[in-house]
């Protein structure tokens, strides 16, 4: 049988033309469906993908430098820093704000508003924000677990400012916190970048750029959720430089003991002579600044910021008092140098004087003494004439040659000026005081040197510079400008930095020195009116000098309460010729000047002699001082 095969050639129903048009509609399908899917990535979903693209992608952390330790002049460590664990949140990870708040509020106890404030700083934009610093192991281990749905937590060791005194030299030391929006915007912190840690007052804030070093970073690939996948690159930080002052810490709690047994406001501020440098600087009531380091709560800011004995400030250069008679040391000098008084000279004390219409008096009834016994027993009657005489001029000459009224140099931030009697002052003054006065009582009288002559009316210095101006006047006429800085210590990278001293010399007679000098070791030493606080010690030769000094505050016929009592003062040096220390004592409201600020510095001078002898210092606690006045005191208030 003949095999059949099937008909050659297409079969009868097939369509070339139908065929090709099913092609040609399955690609515009195809390109349809892709056309949508790209307009759903390029436009629905942009800012995903976007977000995810770019947290796919290379990161740079920064790795903070250690800024530079503090020391006191024998190497004693001050002020340190520490690594420490901090949680840092990295703002463009978060999914859920709210959520992300939620969680640092219940499970890191970080308050929210504290939270939000750091979250919409200029830092977080560029780089995680810390939210907590020194976190237990337990907060680590929630970071750890909160991993995967939340990579907006972290956990880095950071270093951390640590103070070990704590309040110890305060306002000497300074404390550091975030560097602002503000402060961003100033000149001095141009080199500074957002969420950087910067000194705010104090040696932090004035060697700011010695102590920041500089930071270091790691270059780190993350995935679209921003979990860390590997590291490129890691740039070490340098540390700071360590910063060795001129502070004796022996003395510095010598100083500060004093003051806290007395349980008043006041400073004690210690130099070398010689070369200006500080040996101590106490100011009370002070501050712990390791609560800034640690990120200070609302509520412990507002405790310092709303305390009425304004513990942030540093009484010694920030605050302004009548200096009462440590003036007349001054007002002398002064009258030296305007060739109005000589050594020999002598003025009536007369029991006081008549002025403007009443009788100002004088504590004693001296006779007609000699410049030297006029400081010792300080003489009243003896100045109101010598201010008559010198005059408003010659007293704003030579006085701000000496330094009142005039800033000190300190290496310190925000020193004040302080001010001494002038036209434009007492202007001010009427204009405040006496709306209606006529034109005669604008006019500079009598009246107004006499006042003005014993440290009261419009002479206000601050305390350094009192310090400072006597300090010089020990060394018979060689001011040095007063400094904390010993020296910065080299590096690899950094030289070895120290503090220029700009010397002053003033010219007068050995004998013009002599004879002030002479008054204030009289003051002290032949029956003057620190007695009380003499100090001779044989083996050194050392003998004390200094004046005292009570400035009223208001009349003693209206004074009755704490605040209203005399602010007591005295300034010393030793030894006589060859002074090697001086220190002065400000007591806010402590009375006589001999009774409460003329044993501080003895005290002092006192430490420092049996640390010259290789002797142990002891310090002096609160309960070591049964007379010290508690009530009214600014300790039943302040923290």
């Amino acid at each position: 049988m003949t095999p059949r095969f099937p008909p050659s050639g297409p079969p009868a129903s097939f369509n070339p033309r139908l065929r090709l048009l099913t092609l040609k509609a399955g690609v515009v399908v195809a390109f349809v469906v892709l056309a949508l899917r790209l307009w759903s990535m390029q436009v629905v979903h942009h800012e995903s993908y976007v977000k995810q693209a770019e947290n796919n992608r290379e990161r740079k952390i920064p790795i903070a430098a250690p800024r530079g330790n503090i020391l006191d002049r024998y190497g004693n460590v001050l002020v340190d820093s520490r690594p420490t664990f901090s949680l840092m949140v990295n703002r463009e990870d978060i999914q859920d704000e709210a959520e992300t708040l939620r969680i640092l509020e219940e499970e890191f106890g970080v308050a929210p508003e504290y939270a939000r404030q750091q979250l919409n700083s200029l830092a977080a934009r560029t780089r995680p924000v810390e939210v907590k610093s020194n976190i237990s192991d337990v907060d680590r281990a929630k970071v750890a677990v909160l991993d995967y749905e939340h990579p907006e937590f972290s956990v880095e060791l950071r270093p951390q400012r640590k103070y070990p005194h704590g309040e110890l030299a305060c306002h000497v030391l300074g404390y550091v916190t975030e560097v602002s929006e503000a402060q961003l915007k100033r000149p001095e912190f141009d080199y500074c970048r957002p969420g950087d840690k910067v000194g705010q007052a104090g040696l932090e804030r004035f060697y700011n750029r010695i102590l920041m070093g500089r930071d270091g970073y790691r270059r780190i690939i993350v995935d679209s959720r921003g979990r860390f996948v590997r590291e490129l690159e890691v740039v070490p930080p340098v540390p700071g430089q360590d910063i060795v002052t001129t502070l004796d810490l022996d003395l510095q709690r010598v100083a500060e003991a004093r003051l806290k047994a007395l349980k008043l406001d006041g400073t004690i501020a210690v130099m070398d002579p010689r070369n200006g440098e500080m040996l101590a600087l106490a100011s009370m009531p002070g501050y712990d600044p390791n609560l800034f380091a640690a990120g200070i709560s609302r509520a412990d800011y507002a405790r310092y910021a709303n305390d009425k004995h304004k513990p942030l400030r540093n009484r010694a250069i920030q605050d302004i008092y009548p200096p009462g008679s440590t003036w007349k040391i001054i007002l002398a000098v002064a009258a030296m140098r305007a060739n109005v008084l000589k050594p020999t000279d002598r003025f009536l004390c007369g029991g006081g004087i008549n002025v403007g219409g009443r009788h100002v008096r004088c504590m004693g009834s001296h006779g007609m003494p000699p410049l030297p016994y006029a400081i010792a027993r300080s003489c009243d009657g003896w100045f109101y004439r010598l201010g008559i005489k010198l005059g408003l001029d010659n007293l704003r000459t030579y006085a701000s040659e000496l330094g009142a009224g005039e800033y000190t140099g300190i290496d310190l931030p925000n020193e004040f000026k302080g001010y001494i009697p002038s036209l434009e002052l007492k202007a001010a003054t009427v204009r405040r005081t006496m709306p209606n006065a006529t034109p005669a009582q604008y006019r500079w009288t009598d009246a107004d040197s006499v006042y003005a002559s014993i440290g009261q009316a419009m002479v206000r210095p601050t305390p350094l510079q009192m310090l400072r101006s006597v300090a010089g006047i020990a060394m018979r006429g060689e001011f040095h400008t007063p400094h904390f800085l010993l020296e910065a210590r080299p590096t690899s990278e950094l030289p070895r930095v120290t503090f220029n001293d700009q010397v002053k010399r003033i010219e007068l007679p050995d004998e013009y020195w002599e004879a002030v000098i002479e008054g204030m070791w009289g003051a002290v030493n032949a029956g003057g009116t620190a007695a009380g606080s003499a100090i001779r010690d044989p083996e050194t030769g050392f003998e004390m000098c200094g004046k005292t000094g009570t400035a009223q505050v208001v009349s003693k016929l209206k004074a009755s309460k704490l605040e209203e009592r005399d602010h007591s003062w005295f300034v010393g040096f030793g030894p006589r010729k060859h002074p090697e220390i001086a220190a002065i004592s400000l007591v806010e409201h402590g009375g006589f000047g001999a009774r409460t600020s003329a044993p501080n510095v003895k005290a002092v001078f006192e430490a420092w002699l049996k640390k010259k002898k290789g002797l142990p210092v002891t310090v002096e606690s609160a309960d070591d001082n049964p007379g010290r006045p508690a009530p009214n005191s600014w300790s039943t208030n302040h923290p």
